[in-house]
């Protein structure tokens, strides 16, 4: 055992059992999300398509999330946003099922990049590192397409969406927030797998398919760890 490992033992997220932070018993009470939803009107669809009558020109196409945002997902998401631990994030990719996103990408001729939605530099400079970049990075790893960084930016501070209980103040918080590299993006015409932690209202990730989508880009597929 290394000094670190004395001083920071390793916990289970979920119920504090040392030793992983992910223990069996906590694993087998997971919820893995089988039934998918249009991210549009968030009911249900298939492979979570965006249905035809809610598609619109800037529209996410559709939306891919594994696991419901409760019990020992919610914790592990919490404690990867406020602090950074390598192990926990593979540990928490690890626990992935790909069968359905490989499905999304066979629509794509296996060709998609991985975009994770961006902190504004002040909240990076703040955090020390984006916590959808590092689990994003991991997760394009195990499905062998490229991660880029260098197309979306977060150009607006915001209140955090956290923080936010109102559906429609949310909305407004994510207007003109994102802007993209027009002259990288052009280099990649690619299919777009936007990666985030959590969605819930999904006002970040639609604000980000909106400029990306408005910048020549196709097809753009949301991709989250949770719906909550």
């Amino acid at each position: 055992m290394n000094i670190l490992d004395f001083l920071f033992p390793v916990r289970c997220v979920g119920c504090g059992k040392l030793g992983r932070y992910f223990c069996q018993k906590c694993v087998l009470s997971i919820e893995y999300k089988e039934r998918q939803i249009c991210p549009v009107c968030e009911y249900p669809a298939i492979d979570g398509m965006t249905h035809p009558r809610c598609q619109t020109k800037y529209s996410l196409d559709g939306l891919t999330s594994f696991f419901y945002y409760d019990r020992i997902i919610r914790k592990a998401i919490k404690a990867m946003k406020y602090r950074f631990v390598s192990d926990l994030a593979k540990e928490f990719i690890g626990l992935v099922p790909l069968s359905s996103l490989q499905l999304t990408m066979e629509q794509f001729n296996n060709e998609a990049i991985l975009i994770p939605l961006p902190l504004h530099p002040s909240r990076l400079r703040f955090r020390g590192f984006n916590q959808a970049e590092v689990l994003g990075r991991l997760l394009a790893k195990r499905l062998n397409i490229p991660l880029k960084t260098n197309i979306l930016k977060r150009i607006r501070k915001t209140t955090a969406q956290v923080e936010m209980k109102d559906r429609e103040k949310r909305l407004k918080n994510m207007k003109n927030v994102f802007s993209v590299d027009q002259l990288t993006i052009n280099n990649y015409q690619s299919s777009i797998l936007l990666f985030d932690d959590v969605f819930t209202t999904g006002a970040t990730m639609r604000a980000a398919t909106y400029v990306l989508k408005r910048a020549g880009i196709k097809k753009v597929w949301g991709v989250t760890l949770a719906h909550g």
